[in-house]
Parts: C-alpha cells; sequence; structure tokens
C-alpha cells in the first residue's frame, strides 16, 4: 500500500486480449461439448442423467480447484498457477479425446476443470491487481464481451464438429487451445500481484474465508452471479435435449443457441458503457430483473407449445444480457468488498458459481427437466428470483473517483 496516500498501487495493465483470449479458454471447455451431448449419450449408450455429468464433473472440479487456486496466487503471484493450471487443463482435453468410456471422458472432464479453475479465479484477481473498482467492473465487462466470441464460435462449431467427426474432436479443440494459452501467457503476461503473502497458513486461509462470508455485500453479489451463471449451466444441459424432441440436430442447436452468449456480448458492452454512470448495484438488479423475465418467458414458451426454434432461442439471448449484466457487475463489486483478499475472493466466488453450476444442474435431473422441459424451466426461475433479491440486498458501495 502507498501509505502516503493510503492508496493501493496498482501493477501494469495486463494485455486486455490476452485476459479475452484466456477467459474464452476456460468458456470452452464449457460449451463445445454442450452440443454434442446427445452424441455422447449415444456414443456410450448411457442416459441423459449420466450424460449431464460430462458437464457437472467439469464445473464441480473448477468449483473445488478455485478455492487453492485463489490463495496459491495470492501467495506465488499470479502467472505461475495459471500456467500450471492451463497445462491440466489442455491434459485433461487430450485425454478426453481418447476416451474408451464415458467413466474415462467424466474423468478427463474432471482433469480439465482442475486446470480450468485457474482460469476462472486468477484472471479476475488480475484484473483487480490492474484497475481501480469501477474500471475494473468496465474491464471486466470488456474482457467478458471480446472472449464470448468463443461460446458463439463453440456452439455453433461444437455441433459442426460433432457432426463430421464425433464428439471426440470437441476434446481435441480443448486440449489445443490450452497448449496455446499456455504458450501466450508464458510470453505476454507479467506479474500483476504486487503484495504476495509471505507464507500460506491453513488456519489463516480458513480464518480468511470465514471472513469473506461474514461480509455482507461479498455475499450479497456472490449469490446473484452465481444464481445467474447456475441458469446458463443448466440450460446447456438439458436444452440440447429438448432440441433433439423437436426434431432438430446437434448442429442445428449450436446454431440457434449461439444467440445467448451473443446476448451476453451485448449485456457486456451495456455495463462497459453504463457503469460509470448507474453504478454496479442498479446493473446487477436490472439484469437480475431482466433474467427473471427470460425464464418466465421460457415457461411461456412451452405452457403455448410453439415449436419453432426462434421461441427457445430468442428469451435464451435475453437472458445473455442479463448475465452479461450480473456476472461482471457482482463478480467485480463482490471482489472490491473483500478488500486486499481479493485472490481468495474470487476463489471463492468462482467456487461457489461453478457449484451452483451443479446444483442447479442435479435439480433440473431430479424435476424430470430432462425429460420435460418446462420442470426443468420451473428450477431456474427460482434462481432468478433468489438472484433479484440478493442483488436487492448488496448496499452501494464507496469508491475513489478515478476518472
Amino acid at each position: 500500500m502507498n501509505t502516503s496516500t493510503g492508496q493501493r498501487i496498482l501493477a501494469k495493465k495486463a494485455p486486455l486480449w490476452l485476459l479475452a483470449f484466456n477467459m474464452g479458454c476456460g468458456t470452452l471447455g464449457i460449451t463445445i461439448i454442450s452440443p454434442t451431448l446427445g452424441l455422447v449419450t449415444d456414443f456410450f449408450s448411457v442416459d441423459e442423467a449420466t450424460g449431464q455429468w460430462v458437464l457437472s464433473a467439469y464445473f464441480a472440479s473448477i468449483a473445488v480447484s478455485q478455492i487453492f487456486y485463489g490463495p496459491l496466487s495470492d501467495r506465488f503471484g499470479r502467472k505461475i498457477p495459471l500456467l500450471s493450471g492451463l497445462a491440466l487443463y489442455g491434459l485433461g482435453g487430450f485425454m478426453g479425446a481418447l476416451a474408451p468410456s464415458i467413466e474415462t471422458l467424466i474423468a478427463a472432464r474432471v482433469i480439465q476443470g482442475l486446470g480450468g479453475g485457474s482460469i476462472i479465479s486468477i484472471i479476475r484477481a488480475i484484473i483487480n491487481d490492474s484497475f481501480e473498482r469501477l474500471e475494473a467492473a468496465g474491464a471486466f465487462a470488456l474482457v467478458s464481451g471480446i472472449m464470448v466470441v468463443v461460446p458463439i464460435f463453440s456452439f455453433i462449431s461444437g455441433g459442426v464438429v460433432g457432426e463430421l467427426i464425433g464428439w471426440q474432436g470437441t476434446m481435441l479443440v480443448v486440449g489445443l487451445s490450452g497448449c496455446i494459452s499456455m504458450a501466450l501467457n508464458y510470453f505476454f503476461l507479467q506479474e500483476t500481484n504486487l503484495y504476495k503473502l509471505e507464507k500460506l497458513d491453513p488456519r489463516g486461509l480458513l480464518k480468511n474465508y470465514l471472513s469473506l462470508l461474514g461480509i455482507r455485500d461479498f455475499n450479497a453479489f456472490m449469490f446473484a452471479t452465481a444464481c445467474n451463471s447456475g441458469i446458463f449451466f443448466s440450460l446447456i444441459g438439458f436444452l440440447p435435449f429438448e432440441f433433439a424432441r423437436r426434431g432438430l440436430s446437434s448442429m442445428e442447436f449450436g446454431f440457434w443457441f449461439a444467440l445467448s452468449p451473443f446476448g451476453y456480448m451485448v449485456g457486456n458492452f451495456l455495463t462497459r458503457f453504463f457503469v460509470k454512470n448507474l453504478g454496479i448495484e442498479k446493473m446487477t438488479l436490472g439484469g437480475s430483473i431482466l433474467s427473471l423475465v427470460s425464464m418466465l418467458s421460457l415457461l411461456g414458451v412451452s405452457y403455448l407449445e410453439w415449436m419453432h426454434p426462434i421461441w427457445i432461442a430468442f428469451p435464451s439471448m435475453i437472458y445473455g444480457i442479463s448475465a452479461g449484466l450480473v456476472i461482471g457487475n457482482a463478480s467485480m463489486g463482490a471482489i472490491y468488498a473483500a478488500g486486499n483478499l481479493a485472490g481468495s475472493a474470487s476463489g471463492v466466488l468462482g467456487s461457489v458459481q461453478m457449484g451452483f453450476g451443479v446444483l442447479s444442474g442435479g435439480l433440473v435431473v431430479m424435476a424430470g427437466g430432462y425429460q420435460d422441459y418446462s420442470q426443468g424451466v420451473l428450477i431456474l426461475i427460482g434462481f432468478s428470483v433468489v438472484s433479484v433479491i440478493c442483488s436487492l440486498m448488496a448496499g452501494k458501495q464507496k469508491t475513489a473517483n478515478v476518472f
């Protein structure tokens, strides 16, 4: 800290294109396999609920690993843990491409997630190292808005690759992306953690985590973004099967659902342009309300029996806009509320987000959402309501004017 001014010293700004590439790499592991879930279940002759574990295993391992990457990046810096995680991520991709059984594929997805957890957790911390609060929210939104090209591309290309060479091709793409990202970060990323911890103290880490859970604004922002994220992770799990019931291929699902990440891009650019005037709290609340509207629209489509895919794709795009408003703003609001525990806070935040992906996916399975799409949407409406409530609980934080 700068003792004369009481303000922290910011690190040299990391290249936004590199941060966007990293985030896109992590998102690729989530999205590119989604259009081919039907192909995976057919290939291994397993049911839809078992196929869900191809996604849930990835979410669960990311959720666990982020708890550790945050403190590791506080102690050893951001770069070394990130490079190590990218190596694991790439290895898991190549293992998945060669998987001879569903169990091996799920294990490969666990390894991917153990590596992918470094991306989501550490990139947030790097942004926090380099930017002040409102500027950080804008930078995060810009990075997310750029990297959203990846899920648009991967939903479409995942379906195309699946139809042409099989689901194994999607795992090969994940492995290659991990290797490329690792090389780029080795050469172009400078260390941004200027306040490394002197040592890792397990008791201290537990104390830090308990301290985070006692910060109201951190929890309010965290659960707002976790509920919103959980909706997306559930949609990419059960919607491919609904599209199949409507007679559409995995390629067609990838094309139509690509509107959702397009909406996410729009939401992030709205954040970029309006967060300075409206503030993080209002942007988060507006996005949460829009998420609820989009889920109610999806339920209405089911009851009205409108069969054209546009009636699912358009509300999904509206949800994407809401996610662009909520995730970036609430994430940076939560990390800022954590003060000098930014790395640990980013790890906990990412862990809870992915944990809610597992939770929402499990609840959708229990409710029969893979067989009756409307039952799955009802679960997601509940998540939207919780997101709105948490957004209302977030208090306005005092921030120095950095512009």
